[in-house]
């Protein structure tokens, strides 16, 4: 048996502990639509409920699991995809550059691929939303996204800073 001895007990100051870095809370967006593209900009695809944060100054881990199809043209066959903050039309891309894509140089008519994109981003709001936008790779041909193949899963994660 073992024995707790306290000289000093102080009252309770704040219901919430603060300690950086830990998950403040997790929310899963799911959707089985497809989604298909002619254009070499950015077109919007699943895109999240509002997201509220505990704290405007927390962070947001973004995961986005979905699967991608690239149509070949001259043998190039590619897809292009990115997470955004907000829509795709009017929100901000959270990844610069245009990659990650898959992308092959064979001839082939068509790829697949299951895409997993992840981001630590800084809202510096109290409450967002996420999206991904895809689009084709400008020597190849349509691109997709199957939700109903493989669900399109976004994961929002707030981190205590």
């Amino acid at each position: 048996m073992s024995t707790l001895y306290v000289d000093n007990l102080e009252p309770k100051l704040s219901s919430r502990v603060h300690i950086p870095g830990h998950v403040i809370q997790t929310v899963q967006y799911t959707e089985d639509t497809d989604y298909s593209s002619s254009s070499t900009s950015p077109a919007q695809a699943a895109q999240t409920g509002t997201f509220t944060l505990n704290s405007s100054s927390n962070k947001v881990l973004v995961t986005a699991n979905f699967l991608v199809r690239g149509q070949g043209s001259g043998g190039t066959t590619a897809a292009r995809s990115a997470i955004y903050r907000g829509t795709v039309a009017s929100g901000t891309k959270i990844r610069g550059g245009s990659e990650p894509q898959m992308y092959t140089q064979d001839g082939g008519t068509e790829q697949y691929a299951i895409t997993c994109l992840q981001f630590l981003d800084t809202p510096a709001s109290a409450s967002t939303t996420y999206s991904i936008g895809f689009w084709r790779h400008s020597g190849a041909g349509n691109a997709h996204i199957y939700g109903s193949f493989f669900n399109t899963t976004i994961v929002m994660q707030e981190i205590a800073q």
